[in-house]
C-alpha cells in the first residue's frame, strides 16, 4: 500500500520516532504494532512498540515501549488485520527487519478471525 510508504516517510523525518525505530531495528528487537482507539466514537491509531517477547508469545497484555504513534490509521477494529499486515510488510522492507512485527489490538495479541 502506497499509504504505508507515506507513513514510513513521515516516521523517517520525525526526530524522535526515526531514531527510536532505527535503534530497535538495529538491535533486532521484536516490534509490535498496537492498533488501538482512544475511546468510543474515535478512529484507530497505531503505536509502533517493543515489548517483552516472552509475554507476547503467551498472548498476555504487556507494558509496551512506544517508539512511534500514528493517528488516524483506521476507522474500525475489523480493519486491524489487513492494515497492520500491510504496515508490517513495509516496516520489514524499510528497516530490514529479520522478524515480522507482531500485531496487537487495543493492547492484546491480535488473532485474525
Amino acid at each position: 500500500m502506497r499509504y504505508f510508504d507515506v507513513v514510513c516517510d513521515r516516521i523517517a523525518v520525525h526526530p524522535s520516532y526515526s531514531a527510536k525505530l532505527e535503534k530497535a531495528a538495529g538491535a533486532n528487537e521484536q516490534l509490535i504494532l498496537n492498533y488501538h482507539t482512544h475511546g468510543p466514537e474515535q478512529g484507530y491509531c497505531v503505536s509502533v512498540c517493543v515489548g517483552s517477547k516472552t509475554l507476547v508469545e503467551h498472548g498476555l497484555q504487556t507494558p509496551l515501549e512506544e517508539l512511534a504513534h500514528i493517528r488516524g490509521i483506521g476507522a474500525r477494529a475489523e480493519e486491524c488485520g489487513p492494515r497492520m499486515a500491510a504496515f508490517a510488510a513495509r516496516l520489514v522492507d524499510r528497516y530490514g527487519l529479520k522478524r515480522m512485527p507482531l500485531v496487537f489490538l487495543d493492547g492484546l495479541a491480535f488473532v485474525a478471525r
